[in-house]
């Protein structure tokens, strides 16, 4: 299994990468979370990426991620019924890792159905086959209720958006007090929206 690249970047796409590792060339199909996450990448560059092969009968097919994170969720959903790598990705591009967990946590069928491919009975089908295996992974020593959702969730959103701008060069220092700002006003704030207005209010200090 390989399990990460670290390489200099050749080409960069919204679907994919190439990375080359000591002379071998990496074709590796990444989510739009992951290439959004690394637009500050530039060809030529070293880049580590984390990785999932993909092996049925003759296809080996190399997925990338950003971190960690996205690639357990990738893991998770490969593993529902009805649910390839093609349609995680998919899930991936259009729903950040975070999403996908908070609305596995509360059960919000809706926001998997409005994925362009997956209907309410697959929505449904990713909901119970991995709620419970979403909260062993990532809460494991928290209830799973609603509220605890509520309760844990800013917390997580904050640590990669801190992670976020720490790769733009902002200081942890600086990044930790504006996030903190804008989450007491705004818990509900996704990832995206969140590094955005943080990036706001750094330009105006």
């Amino acid at each position: 299994m390989i399990t990460h690249l670290i390489g200099k970047l050749i080409e960069k796409n919204q679907s994919y990468l190439i990375i080359d590792c000591h002379g071998i060339g990496y074709y590796i199909h990444i989510s739009s979370y992951t290439y959004s996450s690394l637009l500050e990448k530039k060809e030529g560059k070293k880049i580590h990426i984390y990785t999932y092969l993909f092996i049925k009968e003759n296809q080996h097919v190399l997925y990338g991620f950003f971190d960690k994170i996205e690639r357990k969720i990738f893991s998770c959903l490969i593993s529902v019924n009805g649910i390839g790598p093609n349609s995680a990705v998919i899930l991936l591009s259009s729903l950040t890792p975070y999403e996908i967990e908070k609305s596995i946590y509360q059960e919000d069928i809706e926001t998997f159905n409005r994925v362009k491919g997956i209907g309410i009975k697959t929505a449904k089908r990713i909901i119970i086959e991995l709620k419970d295996k979403i909260s062993k992974v990532f809460f494991p020593k928290k209830k799973t209720g609603k509220n605890n959702v509520k309760e844990n969730f800013p917390n997580i959103i904050k640590k990669e958006a801190l992670s976020a701008l720490n790769v733009l060069g902002f200081s942890p220092k600086e990044s930790n007090k504006v996030l903190d700002e804008i989450l007491e006003k705004h818990p509900e704030f996704s990832v995206e929206t969140l590094i955005k207005e943080s990036l706001k209010k750094i330009a105006k200090s």
